[in-house]
């Protein structure tokens, strides 16, 4: 049962990174591969703040920092980088690849400044102001910091899921998804509604950032790099753009991963999983929640 526990609280730590991931992937078709980077860097403001500055930090004040700094990092790259690509490019295809190519350039740059900071080693998130406390269920304890994080990304997730289906900005940015010039004619901007996006995504990166170097103790400045492959997998499996589905995707793969990690000596961990992955895409190539998209003439 323990084992349960930890497999959901892993796999809502790697829902709430790749909800952001799933959201610009989904509606802009922007594939950000910084996304990694914004999450360590957010992780890693947090350590310099409470190592540097010697401060005893709520854990809630720490998470606001880290949704700030990844919805600040998000946002100057899609106002720095993404736009002037969108305005130069000749044809939308040529748009996507070469913002694909600058997100990985723009990742660089927080890695490099963390390993030059660490010296390329692990950091931690540590303040005495974050208190744990267990609880027993049954033969089972769980943390006071697991359940924060696994109530966090439920409401991130129905916040998200409600925001696209109910509101005018939500189902404008379900417009673009499909037809970007047709929305555009009907008064829909896309530069406004693609730095929301981009600002959500990296509140969600930065907030799981923290939330991940605190469960599992500490974090490299490659970490993001890591963890962006397994986020590109949640959102497969469940279906590129379904909100329920990257839940249920990242869920799977945490489970295949702490099954590992229980049974052997997890070296063989990231081979099962993403054998898990295959598996489940060669049965449904589009993912677990598939969307019906119309073309209308």
């Amino acid at each position: 049962m323990e084992q349960v526990i930890n497999a959901i609280v892993l796999g809502s730590c790697y829902c709430l990174f790749a909800l952001g991931l799933s959201l610009t992937w989904g509606t802009l078709n922007v594939l950000n591969l910084a996304h990694g980077a914004v999450f360590m860097f957010s992780a890693f403001t947090c350590y310099l703040i409470t190592q540097r500055l010697n401060a005893h930090i709520p854990l809630w004040v720490l998470a606001i920092i880290a949704m700030a700094v990844g919805a600040i990092l998000e946002l100057a790259l899609d106002v720095g980088v993404f736009r002037p690509i969108r305005r130069r490019a000749k044809t939308l295809r040529d748009a996507e690849l070469a913002m694909l190519i600058a997100s990985i350039g723009a990742a660089t740059i927080p890695v490099t400044i963390a390993q030059q900071v660490t010296v390329d080693s692990p950091f931690s998130i540590t303040s005495t102001a974050i208190t744990t406390r267990e609880f027993h269920f049954g033969g089972v304890y769980v943390t006071t910091i697991e359940i924060v994080i696994v109530a966090v990304t439920l409401a991130a997730t129905i916040a998200l899921a409600l925001w696209l289906q109910r509101t005018r900005n939500g189902r404008a940015l379900r417009a673009l998804a499909v037809d970007t010039d047709t929305s555009g004619l009907m008064g829909i901007s896309q530069g406004r509604l693609s730095a929301l996006a981009l600002v959500f995504s990296g509140a969600s990166a930065g907030i799981a950032g923290v939330f991940l170097a605190i469960f599992l103790d500490s974090l490299t400045p490659e970490s993001g790099q890591d963890l962006l492959l397994k986020a590109f997998a949640a959102v497969v499996i469940g279906g590129v753009g379904s909100v329920w589905g990257t839940l249920v995707g990242a869920m799977i793969l945490a489970s295949g991963e702490t099954l590992v990690s229980a049974t052997t000596s997890g070296t063989w961990t990231d081979a099962v999983s993403f054998a898990l992955i295959i598996i489940i895409l060669l049965v449904m190539p589009s993912g677990l929640f598939r969307r019906l998209r119309v073309d209308r003439t």
